[in-house]
């Protein structure tokens, strides 16, 4: 194979393979034009990789889900018995394999890169603009994920204005045009003589270096341009000139070799159909003949056209009439069951108009495709039944549906414009209600700014559309309507608050009994009566959450009104075990989006008890997982956390955080902002700037709001500190409320470090105890960590050096644990104010990286490769690669050992 000006590109490729042949995993995308090379690349990759599996995209095969992925796992799937059990029922799902619930796409995912994973070769996807969403999705996930299995996965990429980026986070090449050096030499390749240089530098130029432009000229330049003596056509074909230069050559074919042509184009490929449709039309196999002298297609059948263009190019040529002609014929001969999505689309294409028996066996196809977890087919059926519905009402609903599957299928621009297709007048209260809750949750999965401050509300008109005929859809969208609420906090219209409260009292009713009611009429109470009002109807929605009947499909929808109940309740233990469950069933499950929210769900608690290296774990976590299901770098920042590394920061790095403030407030997170806030706020207290934390956590601490009273207890200590006695009295007042009326020990114990502060020298003492003993029975290390400080430096001040160096002992080590150093460093200086010699901080121990720290603390807990795989999604390969390191830089030789040498 002959490339010219492709060493950089051959390079990198060479790079790649013997990468794999040394071990290692690698994908990359080769992305660019039509006709400049990136199937030549493919073939130069495959050509010293004899045991390559290669597939092409297939245009008539886009909308069927799984397509591309059950071809290229063909020859793998009889090993599929090695899968987990969960994995396999949902791959044998999406190939079709067999009947079952609809297929999870991140288990898919899991099973394919679990297959694949044992194969050490090359795979290659071109034309993957034409392979179906649900499979470049899978295999990006596999791309992101593979790291030392010894597979090289290659993609050839076409992009398409307005199509989405199924393929984001894996590496990219661009190929380009071909240098005008490259462009010469090719071309004098393809005639076979010499070429005029300024002729070639001309052709060069016109063609910008597209390869296959350079060659289809070539071959059709006279021996007077070839010598420079007659002009160029002009413009050159290129592009989608290029298309049309293979259009205008089509239109000069005999009437039968352009039907032959139209039939193999519509067709796909599949060698009997087209042959019986063929027959059907009275069209000769034969009538190829000009087509295949001119080198535009090849075998007959299957038919092979020479480039993806041409192929639309006889497609985009035909007459409609012609085209309708050809898709009518090839319905008529696909007849097997298993085709009958296929027959779907060639009657929609034959369709002159709304054919209610087509759009009808459209719509079972997308039933069909939503059996198989095709969200992304599903949509496109119905929207193309939508368009072949003569009934307004009928053709409405269709819509909405395919919104609502659009949605699902992570496209929620696409939603969008489906449900503006829709006349609201034609739908029933059921489909106002689903169009209305797309409405208002598309734009925020979109990342539209501020469309949350609007969300609630559509939600709420939701939820009046449902109406008491459909209850369980009413009640999810006012639960929306809260969760929405949870993140804009204070931005909200007061108006709106106002109303989802009512709303979610009303639909609780008066004596609530399922999941989402308990939970409503918890969220209503604390909105209309605060912790002293709310807290009865709270305790009883996360005492449902936490029983462990509870079926894991209904806790993993309402895990973020249910946390955000226990946080209002200071009840650490239940926000803790729902989380932890919820992880549990989100990774059995193969939920990752949603397992995504728990991670980041996580760092917030974790963050707020002071845990700061399991919120690091978290954090890691979620960051790994976001990359592996496509989140891309510029939407990440939303899913940060400031709030933790405002723990991290120096006195002088604090403003740092002020634009991210400012960038929260903006778009809308006034939940993340607060916290964000408020985590500074606990920095100063920590390095003693007490005015400052006060002025912080005083707009936060509004009288009578539940939400707020997480700051009580700081804000008691920086006004004390601050000299500020009334407020830190009016916060502990507020604290000892929400205390009474939570009884956690979370709670109490906060109560009585915040009231030892303000106490007398006879009863501060007492209470720094009972605050130890409380928050001692807590998770929260920060706080227990602190009482021990505050107790430290009264016991100091009162001169019980003793007493004084237990407790600030132990909170330094409790500090340093989770790497505090603003407390850290503030107990270090009160025990050497007690003449204690206190050394700096050890200096962090950072051989492990972040990856091979998670494998570590798993394999040191017992798990196989095996399991540590399914947990981090890896392949046992990558587990072993990374269990090979952690021994290496640790020193030890298996996983007893890790015990020994491992901490949290």
């Amino acid at each position: 194979m002959r490339l010219f000006g492709r060493d950089s590109e051959c390079t990198t490729l060479d790079g790649l393979l013997a990468e794999g042949r040394s071990g290692r995993s690698a994908a990359l995308v080769l992305r660019g034009e039509a006709g400049v090379g990136k199937t030549a690349l493919l073939g130069y990759a495959r050509r010293d990789a004899p045991d390559a599996h290669a597939i092409s995209g297939v245009e008539g095969e886009a909308d069927f889900p799984y397509a591309g992925l059950h071809r290229l796992l063909l020859p793998l799937l009889p090993r599929r018995d090695r899968l987990p059990a969960r994995q396999r029922a949902a791959l044998e799902v999406a190939c079709g394999l067999t009947d079952g619930p609809p297929a999870d796409l991140f288990l898919v995912s899991l099973a394919a890169l679990t297959l694949l994973a044992d194969e050490r070769r090359l795979f290659v996807v071109d034309d993957a603009q034409w392979v179906d969403a649900e499979s470049l999705r899978a295999l990006a996930f596999v791309g992101r994920r593979l790291h030392a299995e010894g597979v090289v996965l290659l993609f050839g990429l076409r992009p398409r204005p307005g199509d989405p980026d199924h393929l984001a986070g894996l590496p990219v090449l661009d190929v380009a045009g071909l240098p005008a050096e490259a462009a010469t030499r090719l071309l004098a390749d393809v005639v076979g003589a010499p070429v005029d240089p300024e002729l070639a530098r001309r052709v060069a130029a016109a063609t910008g270096g597209n390869p296959l432009a350079l060659t289809d000229l070539a071959r059709e330049l006279t021996a007077a341009q070839l010598r420079g003596a007659a002009a160029l056509p002009d413009p050159a074909p290129i592009g989608s000139r290029l298309e049309a230069h293979y259009s205008a050559r089509i239109r000069d074919y005999p009437a039968e070799t352009r039907a032959w042509l139209l039939l193999a184009a519509a067709d796909a490929g599949r060698a009997a159909t087209t042959l019986a449709a063929a027959e059907r039309l009275g069209v000769s196999a034969a009538a190829a003949g000009p087509a295949e002298a001119d080198r535009l297609v090849t075998g007959s059948p299957p038919v092979e056209f020479r480039h993806p263009l041409v192929r639309s190019a006889v497609y985009g040529s035909a007459a409609p009439a012609e085209r309708r002609e050809v898709h009518a014929a090839l319905a008529a001969v696909t007849d097997a069951p298993a085709d009958a999505d296929r027959r779907a689309w060639h009657l929609a294409a034959a369709a002159t108009g709304p054919d209610e028996s087509v759009a009808a066996e459209l719509e079972r196809g997308a039933g069909r495709a939503a059996d198989r977890g095709g969200h992304a087919a599903r949509a496109a059926l119905l929207a193309r039944a939508a368009e072949l519905t003569g009934d307004p009402r009928r053709r409405a609903a269709r819509l909405v549906r395919a919104a609502e599957a659009a949605q699902v299928a992570g496209a929620p621009a696409r939603a969008l414009h489906l449900l503006r297709e829709a006349d609201p007048a034609d739908l029933d209260d059921a489909g106002r209600g689903t169009a209305l809750v797309i409405r208002a949750n598309a734009p925020v999965t979109a990342g539209v700014p501020q469309a949350n401050l609007r969300a609630s509300a559509v939600c709420l008109a939701a939820a009046e559309a449902f109406g008491t005929a459909h209850p369980e859809q009413a009640h999810a969208a006012v639960l929306h309507a809260i969760e929405h609420e949870i993140t804009v906090e204070d931005l909200m219209l007061d108006t709106t608050a106002t109303e989802l409260a009512a709303a979610a009292a009303r639909l609780a009713g008066d004596r609530p009994s399922s999941l989402a009611e308990l939970l409503l009429a918890g969220w209503a109470a604390v909105a209309a009566g605060g912790i002293p009002g709310g807290a009865p109807a709270a305790r009883r929605a996360v005492d449902a959450v936490t029983d462990p009947r509870l079926p894991e499909a209904e806790l993993l929808p309402h895990l973020v009104v249910a946390v955000y109940l226990c946080t209002l309740l200071w009840d650490d233990r239940a926000r803790q075990s729902i989380l932890d469950r919820g992880e549990a069933a989100a990774r059995r499950s193969g939920a990752l989006p949603t397992l995504g929210v728990i991670h980041f769900m996580s760092v917030l608690s974790d963050t707020a008890l002071g845990r700061l290296t399991e919120a690091d774990r978290h954090d890691t976590a979620g960051i790994r997982l976001r990359r592996a299901i496509g989140i891309t770098s510029e939407r990440d920042w939303v899913w940060r956390h400031p709030e933790l590394a405002a723990w991290r920061l120096g006195r002088d790095e604090r403003d740092a955080l002020l634009p991210t403030l400012g960038l929260l407030d903006k778009v809308g997170l006034a939940s993340m902002s607060s916290l964000t806030r408020h985590s500074l706020a606990v920095l100063d207290i920590g390095y003693g700037d007490y005015a400052a934390a006060r002025d912080r956590l005083l707009p936060l601490a509004r009288v009578g709001s539940g939400r707020y009273a997480r700051v009580l207890p700081d804000l008691v200590e920086a006004a004390l500190r601050a000299r500020d006695r009334a407020a830190a009295e009016a916060a502990c007042a507020q604290l000892e409320v929400a205390a009474r009326h939570s009884g956690t020990p979370w709670a109490r114990g906060l109560l009585h470090r915040s009231r030892a502060l303000l106490a007398g020298a006879d009863d501060a003492g007492r209470l720094y105890d009972r605050a130890v003993d409380e928050l001692g029975a807590t998770l929260a290390h920060g706080d227990l960590a602190r009482a021990h400080l505050l107790h430290g430096e009264w016991l100091r001040r009162r001169r019980r050096r003793r007493d004084a160096r237990e407790r600030l002992t132990t909170a330094l080590e409790m500090f340093e644990a989770v790497r505090a150093g603003a407390y850290a460093d503030r107990a270090r200086r009160e025990l050497a104010a007690l003449g204690e010699t206190v050394g700096p901080a050890a200096p962090e121990k950072d051989d492990l990286t972040p990856q091979e720290a998670a494998v570590a603390r798993l394999a040191r807990a017992g798990a196989t490769n095996a399991e540590i795989a399914a947990h981090l999604f890896l392949s046992a390969s990558t587990v072993d690669y990374h269990l090979r390191k952690v021994y290496r830089k640790l020193g030890v030789a298996s996983r007893r050992q890790l015990r020994n040498v491992l901490h949290d």
